[in-house]
């Protein structure tokens, strides 16, 4: 079976019954560096893109096989399609300033790590601001 195949099929399940929370997107409109003061973001007041699908999971101490290390490191996992939003990015990632994410229940995550898992979904590992 094709791999786009299984990776369509992946996304209207997930956008079905796999998700369990909405999350809204706010994408930094401001970000400069400054070497000893580090980053200084601005996020604006409505959020970018909302009401995206995404299961929301535990951080898991075990390491996943595919990527030779474990998520223990952050504070929540998020799964949300492939095709939710344009572009992901966490800190340091060519010089942009991190997405922050905020869930149903109004607390505010910033996107460490996006993980392209190849199989229709992205694994957002995020910290709690």
């Amino acid at each position: 079976m094709p791999r786009d195949v299984v990776e369509s099929a992946l996304r209207r399940v997930h956008s079905g019954t796999l998700h369990n929370t909405t999350i809204d997107i706010y994408e930094p409109s401001d970000a400069s560096y400054s070497p000893g003061d580090g980053y200084s973001v601005t996020y604006p007041e409505a959020p970018t893109k909302s009401g995206i699908p995404a299961r929301a999971d535990s951080p898991q101490p075990d390491a996943d096989r595919d990527t030779g290390g474990t998520t223990a490191d952050v504070d929540r996992v998020y799964r949300v399609r492939d095709d939710a939003h344009d572009q992901w990015t966490g800190f340091g990632e060519d010089g942009e300033a991190a997405v922050r994410i905020e869930d149903e229940t109004a607390t505010t995550y910033v996107v460490e790590t996006p993980v392209d898992e190849r199989n229709g979904l992205i694994r957002l590992e995020c910290r709690e601001v």
